[in-house]
């Protein structure tokens, strides 16, 4: 009898393979809360610039100017400077990132934050516990705010002597508040702890998401400073 071809052939049983995990490499990644790098990078600006700028100088600049002028043009003098800032940083940190690594700038930025971390907790710890934070920074506020205005008073009564005295009407009024709220504000953010801290956020993450938080922080700041200045206005009259 002749055997059939291929009827008894042996055959190897087949294995499913199962797929292969991928080696480790070393490197730590960092899963992230949201999913998105932008999304953390806005949520990371909004509670930076937030918690930096509570209860900051240039809060109680808008907390003042508020007392004294009215509220819209104080609230848009003080929140347009703060933006020129947001601007400025994202300058700055975009130059900063084309000239650092990514990892450089990471190590730069966590010992900026632990810096002013370590500035703040100090602060806090030198501060007395029975003092009223918001009483305390409006006086100094109101203070140099009255130094500055006793000169413009100087400056306007030299000028009166000079020229004739010329009825101001009411948009040449808003223009100068205008332009006082943003020159204070302008001034007391220039070289702050939250500009530096802005330019290094932008530099390590995405411009956009941080220019968008940093906007979005300082706006809710400016109308908390406002509200809080028109509250304290109509409680003292």
């Amino acid at each position: 009898l002749k055997p059939l071809r291929g009827s008894f052939r042996y055959r190897r049983p087949t294995s499913r393979r199962e797929p292969q995990r991928p080696r480790a490499s070393g490197k730590m990644v960092l899963s992230s809360p949201v999913g998105s790098p932008h999304a953390d990078a806005f949520i990371l600006s909004v509670g930076m610039v937030g918690m930096a700028e509570i209860f900051d100088k240039t809060w109680f600049v808008a907390l003042v100017m508020a007392m004294r002028y009215e509220k819209n043009t104080v609230f848009w003098g003080c929140f347009s400077a703060l933006l020129v800032h947001v601007l400025v940083a994202a300058a700055f940190g975009y130059s900063v990132s084309r000239l650092l690594s990514p990892r450089t700038l990471d190590f730069l930025a966590a010992g900026l934050y632990g810096a002013f971390a370590l500035l703040y907790a100090y602060d806090w710890l030198t501060t007395e516990q029975d003092s009223d934070l918001i009483a305390a920074g409006r006086d100094e506020v109101t203070a140099s705010l009255q130094e500055e205005g006793t000169q413009d008073e100087e400056e306007a009564t030299y000028g009166a002597v000079k020229a004739p005295a010329v009825a101001v009407s009411t948009g040449v009024r808003v223009s100068r508040v205008f332009l006082q709220c943003f020159a204070a504000v302008f001034i007391a953010e220039w070289g702050d702890r939250t500009q530096i801290a802005m330019i290094g956020i932008h530099a390590s993450q995405p411009i956009v998401p941080v220019m968008l938080g940093s906007a979005l922080a300082f706006g809710l700041l400016t109308l908390s400073a406002v509200l809080v200045g028109i509250w304290l206005g109509n409680r003292t009259l």
